[in-house]
Order: structure tokens, then sequence, then C-alpha cells
């Protein structure tokens, strides 16, 4: 008897676990009896046919020609896919309180990200996002910005020099990456790292850093990853707790020096601190809170992941579109002109380029546009609502939104939205925050967008001021399965000339 109730137990459970269709929404094409969407999903992003979740994401919403459809998923998880601005600005803003980050994304994350801000919900998001926004408004902090980006820019230009007389191909990408990496921890932590002149600490750090992202991603698609993670069970795993102690070693260097052995923050280590961190902890301490060393440490990678990850994506991408079309290389090599005076080995600052480069920005924010460094994303919805497109989201539903496609639509785009056109960006006419929403959008909008913007409009004009790029023949970049959008390992490989 026991055996007949246990199969009837079992015939309950699979029949539970089933995909369940969603009535009034589209369902994803090619869905399967039982498992809905999940297959489809599973073969084409195990077999890497379009790389990443997002991309594929990007990849059906454009088969659904842009309507909303219902993704279902075996074991009962239901998810709707949006795409359309008015969606975006209902969820992100209008109605910002009935959507969180689901436990599953900050349980997948929270090894590496722990409680930073791109990994919480509620007061522990806003408590951060209070105290870095006024951190962000002081004006020594983005004096400090421009005065870094300039200095290392002129680095990178010696290291393409020497590039461009070997004649043979230079992957830029690792470049970008550790130009970013040398801008940030110098803004953030006052930590002058080397990696742009190889130094083994730094560039092990960054190997660390992009293994770990590769390797979170992908319990994604292993819903069982916290029991291989718990016990070591794959050999994913088992690096990935490597990867994190290395780069916990690294973080906690720049922690200690905040704190005495008690675990309170130092009044030296915050005296005459421009820094971010710095900046960031005085204002903490004015508000009367206290951090702990935890804290702190999760704040940083959440900080060196903005900062290096999304400004090395887009400069990467800049430079993809940009050996396809030579002409903007010379459009920027004009404006450089304007911004250095005539002397392009001084060290660019944010008042020699301020109103002085729309062609920059344009090719930046364009670039971001068709490659967005963050470019899809999800929520959970936590009470019952009606978007503006009609569709209806219970509580408990996963929203997914892929910005790649956001920022292709032709009806906001034109019907060049496919194609790299920066004059779209300087014919006075403006795309807010949910049309582009490259940087995030409503109370999530990326308090560093002005940072990141400066960062690459800087690197550009310097870059072009020296050089002019064609791209390796045959050469065509493929993504890596991570996080952002960013190439793997072949990078982007161009042959690099003096101008």
């Amino acid at each position: 008897m026991w055996i007949l109730g246990c199969a009837v137990a079992l015939v309950v459970v699979v029949y539970l676990m089933r995909a369940k269709k969603l009535s009034g929404i589209e369902e994803m094409h090619n869905s399967e009896f039982y498992f809905g969407g999940t297959l489809v999903v599973y073969r084409e992003v195990l077999q890497r046919k379009t790389c990443t979740l997002a991309t594929f994401m990007n990849k059906l919403i454009h088969d659904h020609e842009f309507r909303v459809f219902h993704w279902a998923q075996v074991g009962g998880k239901t998810a709707i896919v949006i795409n359309h601005p008015d969606d975006i600005k209902f969820m992100l803003k209008d109605e910002f309180n009935a959507f969180m980050k689901a436990k599953c994304f900050i349980d997948i994350f929270y090894s590496l990200l722990g409680d930073g801000i791109f990994n919480t919900n509620g007061d522990k998001w806003k408590e951060q996002r209070i105290t870095m926004a006024h951190m962000f408004n002081r004006r020594q902090l983005r004096d400090r910005m421009s005065t870094t980006f300039g200095n290392h820019a002129q680095e990178m230009v010696q290291i393409l020099r020497d590039a461009a007389s070997s004649g043979v191909p230079y992957n830029i990408q690792p470049l970008f990456y550790c130009y970013t990496f040398d801008c940030i921890n110098m803004i953030a932590f006052n930590r002058n790292v080397n990696s742009l002149k190889g130094v083994e600490k730094d560039c092990s750090f960054q190997q660390s850093f992009d293994s770990v992202q590769a390797s979170v991603v992908n319990r994604f698609i292993a819903p069982w990853w916290w029991i291989n993670s718990a016990f070591g069970l794959t050999q994913s795993e088992r690096d990935t707790a490597e990867h994190i102690s290395r780069i916990n070693v690294y973080v906690n260097e720049v922690v200690d020096g905040y704190y005495d052995e008690e675990g309170n923050i130092r009044d030296d280590a915050l005296q005459g601190d421009q820094t971010m961190t710095g900046l960031f902890l005085e204002a903490a301490k004015e508000e009367g809170k206290k951090y702990d060393r935890k804290f702190l440490r999760d704040m940083i990678i959440n900080v060196l992941i903005a900062g290096r990850d999304t400004t090395g994506s887009a400069l990467t991408s800049c430079v993809e579109y940009l050996v396809q079309h030579p002409e903007w290389q010379d459009k920027l090599a004009e404006e450089a002109k304007t911004c250095f005076g005539g002397n392009t080995q001084e060290a660019l600052t944010f008042d020699d380029i301020e109103g002085k480069s729309p062609v920059a920005e344009a090719v930046f924010l364009e670039a971001l546009r068709l490659n967005p460094s963050v470019p899809g994303n999800e929520k959970i919805a936590v009470k019952d609502v009606t978007f503006p497109s009609g569709a209806t989201a219970t509580k408990g539903t996963y929203i997914h939104w892929a910005t790649m496609a956001t920022n292709r639509r032709k009806d906001y785009f034109g019907e060049d939205a496919e194609e790299f056109n920066p004059a779209r960006w300087m014919e006075g006419k403006a795309y807010d925050d949910y049309v582009f929403p490259g940087f995030n959008a409503g109370p999530r909008l990326c308090l560093g967008k002005n940072m990141a913007i400066l960062e690459g409009k800087i690197a550009l004009l310097t870059i072009f001021a020296n050089f002019k790029f064609t791209a390796k023949p045959g050469f065509k970049p493929s993504l890596l399965f991570s996080i952002t959008w960013q190439n793997d390992s072949n990078g982007m490989q161009v042959a690099v000339h003096e101008q």
C-alpha cells in the first residue's frame, strides 16, 4: 500500500511541477508540453548559440515582434518578458515598490556581491543609495575623477604606441579593463594599482574577478547549484570558492586601512580622504551610521564591478563599431584637437572637454545602446499588477526585460535602430531613461552615470588623438557567458596605427 501511496504522491508532485500557461498573454514560441519554455532556453544557452540569456531574450523579443510574452518554466515558476518603455517605466518608477530583486537572484550573487547596493532591496538598498548620492554630488570627487581618467588614459597611449610599432594585431579589451580598474581603485580607495603596467597581483585579482562572474552566472541554469556550492561537488563551484577567497584577501587590504583592532572606523583614516570610500564613510558618520568590515567589503566589490566592468565593456564596444565606421574615428580625432588645444601629451580634464565633446559622447552612448553593459535583468512582483500594455502579473511572477531589445526598437530609434549611427545623439533629440535604460532608470538609476560618460569620453579623445584602428581580417568578437557584456578571451583584435 505504501508503494501505491508513494506513486500517487510522485504523480501529484510531477503534475504540480509542470509549466503552467498564463491566460491572456502569448506563450513563448516553441514552448513544449509540460516543460513550457524551459528546455528551449536550456538548449539555446547550453549550446551557446546566443551566448547569454539576455541576448537570447533579445532574439525572442524580436521573434515576438516586441509583444509581451509568457515564459512558462518547469517547477511552477512563471515569468513574463517585457520591453516597451511604458512597461519599463511602470516597473522601475511608477510602481517601484511593487517589484523587488528575487531571493533566488540575491542568493546566486551573494558570495560575490553580498549585501551591496546591486544585491539588496528595501531599507538595505535605500540606506546605501542615499549616502552614495550625497557622495557623488561633491565637486571634489568629480575633479578627482577627471584627473585620474586623464592620467591613466595617457598610460594607455604609451602601451598602444608599442602595439603600433609591433605591427601585429592587438587585443584591446584587456587594456580597457585595466584602465577602468586602475581608475576606480584610485578614485574609490586612493589605491595606486598598476594593472596597466602588468603588476601580477592586480592582474590576478582581475582574472579571479572575471572567473567568478562567469561561474556565478552559470548558477541560473543549474537550480541545484547551492548543493554543489555547499559540498564542492563541481569543479566550477570549487574554483568559485577559491577565486572568492582571493578576491576577499585583496579587498580586505583596503578594508583594514579604515578600521582599528576593535572594529571601529579610525578618525585619522578619514582625514583628508577624498576617495569614494572616504566620503561615504564620512557621510555615514555624520548621519550616525556605523558599518562593519563585511559591509565595507560588500560595498567595495559592488563599486569595483560598476567602475570597472561596465565602462570597460562600453569602450570595447566603441572600438568594435569604430573599426567598421572609420569616418567616426576621423571625427573623434578632429574633436580631440579642440579639446587638447594642440598638446596631446597633456592629460585631459573635465574643464577641457565640457561642452566641447559631443562626438565622443555620441559614440560612447551609441555603442552602449547597441551593446548594453548590462544587457538584461529580472525582478519579481510582490503584489498583483497590470502593466500599461495590459499584461497582468500576479504576486510571485518574475519579470524579465532585455535592455538590448528596448535599445533597438525601431518605433523609438528609427529604421536604422540596428545600425551604429552616433549622429542620432547629436540631432537634438533626447531619449529618456526608459527608452534607453542603459544606466537603469527610476530610483535605481546608476549614480555613476555621469562618471562613466566622462571616463569614456576622456579615453576615446585621448586614444583617437593619437591612433587609428583597423579590424583584424576575419576577426569577429564572441561574447563570454557573464553578468556583463564582455567578449571572450579573444577580446577585440585590432591593428593599431599612429595618427
